[in-house]
Parts: C-alpha cells; structure tokens; sequence
C-alpha cells in the first residue's frame, strides 16, 4: 500500500478517527498495531509472520538480556538469521556456485520480506538499549511489537532508535490541528521530492545507464549528477512522507537528512545523509568495535568494517558491497589527511563541498550501475570525452527542481529560516498559498509512471 494512493489515504483516515476516539494509550497501541499490521499485510499476509515472530523473540529475550549473555545472543542471532537467509542466503549461493565454476541447477528462490533490513535494525536496537541500561525492558509485547512494526517506518525508516519512540507509545495522543497541519506540509513537501523530482529523474538517468555507450560525454555527466539528485530526493522524500503521518498522529521521528550535498567532507557527509542509519552503525557497530578511542590501524579496521557492513546492508550485490568498500576507503584517507596535510592546507569551503560533492556522485555510480561492465562503460564515457551536447534531457524535472527549490526559500523565509521542512501556518493566506502552489505543482508534474521507492528494495 503506496502512501500516495487513495487506499491509503481512506486507510489513514480511518486511523485517525479511530485514533481520536480512543481514551487510553493502551487502546491507541492496540489501534497502531493493528493498523500496521494490515498495513504490512496489504503487500504479503505470509511475510507478516516473521515479523510477529522476531518481534515476540527480541521482546522476551530484552527481559532476561541483563542478566543472561544466552537471551542477548538469542535475541540477537535470530532476527539476523532470519535477515541473513532471506537477504543473502541465494547472494553468496551464487558467489560460490560461480566461483567454483560450477553449473547451478536454479537460484534459490527465497522471498525477501518487505523493510527485512529496516525491522531487523529496530528490532537489536531495542534489546541492546536495554541490555545497556538506556531504556527497561518491556513488560507488554504490544509495546515492544508496535515500536518494531509501526507502519510509517516498518518499510523504509527512519530507524528510530527504541528509547526515543518507544515512551511517545506510552502517552495519549490526541489528534490536534497543529500537528495535522504540520504532518499535511511534510508529506507534501515529501512527495514532491519523490513523485516530480525523483522519478523525472529516474526517468533520464535510466535511459543513461541502461546504454551508457549510447551517448555523449555531457549526457553521461549529467545522468551521474542526476541520480545522486535523484536517490536523494527518493530517500529524502519517503523520509518525509513518513514523519509527516507520524506528525499527524501526533509522533515525532527523527529527521533523516540534513542537506547531505553541503558536507565539506566525507565524515560530514555520513553525519547528514541517512542520518538514523549513521546512527546506528556508529552506536551499535562502529563504537562496539572501538570506534577511535584506539590505535590508528584499529581505527581504520572499524571504519573498514562499518562501512563494508554498511554496503552489504543496502542489498545483496557485490557493486553494492564495493560501493560500501570505498566510502571506508575514503573515510579511512580523509581521516589521515586531516591528521596529516589537512593541518597546513585551508581550502575554501565551496571548493571542499563541490569535491565531497563530486566524490560521493561517482561513488554512487557502483551504487546504481548493474553489472562492472556498465560501471567501465560510464567512467568512460565520464573521462574520456566524446562528441559535446546533452540527449534525452528529462526537462521536466529540472523545471521542477528550480520551482520547488523557490517555493522552499519563500516558506522558509517566512519560518525565519527555523528547521530544515519549512513550515507555515496554512490558516493565513500567505501559508495557504504556498500549500496550494506545492500540490499545485505534484500534480502538474509528477511522474504517472511506475517508479517504486529505491529503498523498499532494502
């Protein structure tokens, strides 16, 4: 169930006024969690299963996780061998099976569960808070199965960490106009970034990187600086999507992006983009290791590793484990030079922007590309310059990009600049219009095509 279909909205609307005629807020968990679990349900009743079922595992090992190392190995082992099996058991079948040179009779054919990644990281978050004496544990599995199934963040995030969503759980949430408004503004705001730029986008960068050899250097160009825009406006726009129904319910997620573009370095950059993913590995992952209160060669083993882990969590691919190679490559070189060279040298700060900037865009090629050989094909045709002229440009969706990016500047204005989702009051004319113009333009321009989410696939 799409959050931008009329499914949902009737489904959301339902929610709501069930939401508001419940009087305790065990009775809005009860509401919640059925929600979310039809919600889960609407794209596969079966797979909902293994959800309930590492949900009540990770509840009941969190209340002996204190005391005994065998329920914190047992709540931890299970939700990752439920995510190693559906996720990756077929990948590495496949390495072996080509590897050796052998003649595989047929894949594995194992369904991969919707948002596996994202509740198997919910899910060890909450028993290792409570194994670290942040939050208690639990008493009532309704509480601890809504904070790992809750339907705005079950598929695709943020990965709210359970000490800052699991007490909002806890209180009576009344439906107010406040929060709806605001919750209105930040799913529209989401959807332009998802349905007008991201999938125009889409459009163009697809058509590149389906034949890259097709065409001429400058066109290449721009479909590599296009889908760093257009992953970013996918995520970021999910991202919104979801706080702003969390919003309108009355919860507060944390913000997922903060213009990851404008990082001057690849550290910041990791601090900015996916912001409650970089927050996990570095708390549950990076730090467990050792994080840099050790030797420098230990130091770099821990951000090898994060980031490798990191890779292999985005999907079961090798590009994609390249991909996260690289980034602990470059975040291992960043870190000697700012020990070293980056002491005497003071670049300007656009300068160290458009570098990290640039960096990141050809990283994301490994990301995107299917095959090695579309990676060469498109690094090629980057460096190696052939003909001059742009073909197949999606301008609609840079139209697009320069009207959102002026509606944005002008409610943020009137906002005095405050908070990264400009926010207006939409009972005054002033607000009211901008609302207007924004769902004005999602429906002029948006993409009718079928464009899923890129993370749903993770």
């Amino acid at each position: 169930m799409s959050f931008f279909s009329l499914k949902f909205l009737i489904f959301f609307l339902l929610v709501l006024l069930m939401l508001h005629k419940a009087r305790s807020a065990e009775r809005q968990q009860i509401i919640l969690l059925v929600a979310s679990f039809v919600f889960y349900g609407f794209w596969d009743w079966r797979l909902l299963s293994l959800l309930i079922v590492v949900s009540l595992v990770v509840w009941q090992a969190a209340k002996y996780a204190v005391e005994s190392k065998r329920a914190l190995l047992a709540g931890v082992t299970i939700p990752l061998l439920s995510l190693g099996v559906c996720k990756y058991l077929g990948f590495f079948y496949d390495s072996f099976i080509a590897l050796l040179g052998l003649s595989a009779s047929g894949t594995l054919q194992i369904i991969l569960p919707l948002g596996i990644s994202f509740y198997t990281f919910l899910a060890i978050s909450y028993l290792l808070d409570v194994y670290h004496g942040k939050i208690p544990a639990e008493k009532s599995w309704l509480t601890v199965m809504l904070y790992i199934s809750f339907f705005p963040t079950v598929t695709s995030g943020p990965i709210t960490k359970a000490r800052d969503l699991v007490g909002q759980f806890k209180v009576v949430k009344p439906i107010m106009r406040d929060n709806l408004t605001v919750g209105l503004q930040i799913f529209v705001l989401g959807c332009l970034k998802k349905f007008v730029l991201a999938d125009n986008v889409g459009v163009f960068v697809d058509d590149v990187y389906n034949a890259p050899l097709a065409f001429d250097s400058a066109t290449v160009w721009l479909a590599v600086l296009g889908y760093s825009l257009q992953l970013y406006f996918d995520f970021a726009g999910y991202s919104d999507m979801a706080i702003g129904i969390a919003r309108a319910m009355g919860f507060k997620l944390s913000e997922n992006f903060n213009m990851p573009y404008l990082a001057k370095n690849i550290s910041e950059f990791w601090k900015r983009w996916h912001i409650s993913l970089s927050a996990w590995l570095q708390e549950y992952l990076y730090i467990a290791l050792g994080g840099s209160r050790c030797s420098q060669w230990k130091v770099y083993r821990n951000l090898m590793l994060t980031m490798s882990i990191c890779g292999l969590w985005h999907g079961a691919a090798w590009n994609v484990v390249l991909w996260g190679i690289l980034h602990g490559l470059i975040l291992c070189g960043h870190r000697v030079y700012k020990n070293t060279l980056g002491q005497q040298i003071n670049m300007p700060a656009p300068l160290k922007v458009f570098l990290t900037s640039m960096t990141v865009s050809f990283c994301w090629v490994f990301f995107r590309s299917p095959s090695m050989t579309c990676t060469v094909e498109i690094f090629y045709r980057l460096f190696v310059w052939d003909n001059f002229g742009v073909q197949q440009m999606f301008v609609y969706a840079w139209l697009a990009l320069f009207l959102l990016l002026a509606v944005g500047v002008y409610s943020a204005r009137f906002n005095d600049w405050q908070g990264l989702v400009p926010i207006m009051d939409i009972t005054q004319p002033q607000g009211f219009f901008v609302l207007c113009l924004e769902i004005f333009f999602l429906l002029g321009l948006m993409y009718t095509g079928s464009n899923p989410f890129v993370y749903a696939a993770f």
